[in-house]
């Protein structure tokens, strides 16, 4: 997968290349650390199968899911996406994600830009929508079966079908028209809002300079921020700075303190507390890691 970045962040989408000439995108989660991805959004469409354990958050386009072993969620084209998981050492956690990109589907659906995958609510599927999520969820658990083999042509297999299914089984007409454009619009926002912060995250900023840069009040700043990203402005900050701090403290001989007053914590014990929120881990822990 190809990431189109900024220095410190997720820039407008990603563009998916799939591996050793399979039709989609695979990559087995099976280790049990924390993670958090930040909301992005991209023209694929993202499939994630649950297969043990949980995902404690995985927020999709407004709505906030919460797993568990055989959930099955898609990312539709562009729906804003971000993902949460917590390290327990006490269960075993995987997850498979598979990303279709959007060319192929338009190949098999050429009007696909008018419909959307709906699956993620199943408790409102049809008899035989319940018949194909369990069909999907076998196909599924062949691919993770097949994950580490050299077996492509049963891969390929596999992921067609499992594409076929969410074709028939699950596809609904998008409501057109000005939502498209106020979507656009939206993500621009979003965009510009990122885009400041991670511009300016090495300073003290506070609600009022972020919107007065992107020409909102701080009230309609802060509602709007969290209705679409599913984390608040300062959580979003916090992110920036520990991500920043996480590289640097890998990288470079310098006082953890000092490394987390120039990513614009307050101190070394605000650093650590966002590093291990995020990410599991301390400022110790990293520079352990980095001897």
């Amino acid at each position: 997968m190809v990431l189109l970045r900024g220095e410190y962040g997720l820039y407008k989408h990603e563009i998916v290349t799939p591996e050793n000439h399979l039709p989609a995108w695979l990559y087995l989660h099976d280790q049990n650390v924390a993670s958090y991805i930040e909301p992005h959004w991209h023209s694929s469409v993202e499939m994630s199968y649950t297969i043990c354990g949980h995902i404690a958050n995985f927020f999709i386009d407004g709505q906030s899911y919460t797993t568990s072993s055989g959930t099955i969620l898609v990312v539709n084209t562009m729906d804003l996406h971000s993902i949460r998981t917590f390290n327990n050492p006490n269960i075993e956690q995987k997850a498979l994600t598979v990303i279709f990109p959007y060319h192929l589907i338009k190949s098999y659906k050429t009007d696909i830009s008018h419909y959307s995958f709906n699956i993620n609510h199943p408790q409102k599927f049809s008899d035989i929508q319940k018949e194909a999520y369990h069909e999907l969820q076998e196909k599924l658990d062949k691919l993770v079966t097949l994950y580490h083999s050299d077996h492509n042509l049963g891969k390929t297999i596999i992921l067609l079908e499992i594409l076929e299914i969410l074709l028939q089984a699950f596809l609904e007409k998008r409501v057109v028209d000005a939502v498209s454009d106020q979507e656009t619009k939206r993500k621009e926002r979003l965009q510009e809002i990122k885009a400041y912060i991670e511009d300016h995250f090495q300073a003290d900023i506070s609600l009022e300079d972020i919107g007065n840069a992107c020409f909102l009040s701080k009230e309609y700043l802060a509602r709007f921020f969290k209705k679409n990203m599913g984390i608040t402005v300062f959580q979003y900050v916090n992110y920036v700075r520990a991500k920043r701090a996480k590289q640097l403290l890998g990288e470079i001989k310098e006082p953890a303190t000092r490394i987390a007053l120039r990513c614009g914590f307050s101190g070394l014990r605000t650093m650590d507390r966002a590093l291990l929120k995020i990410y599991g881990v301390s400022s110790r822990d990293l520079k352990r890691n980095r001897q």
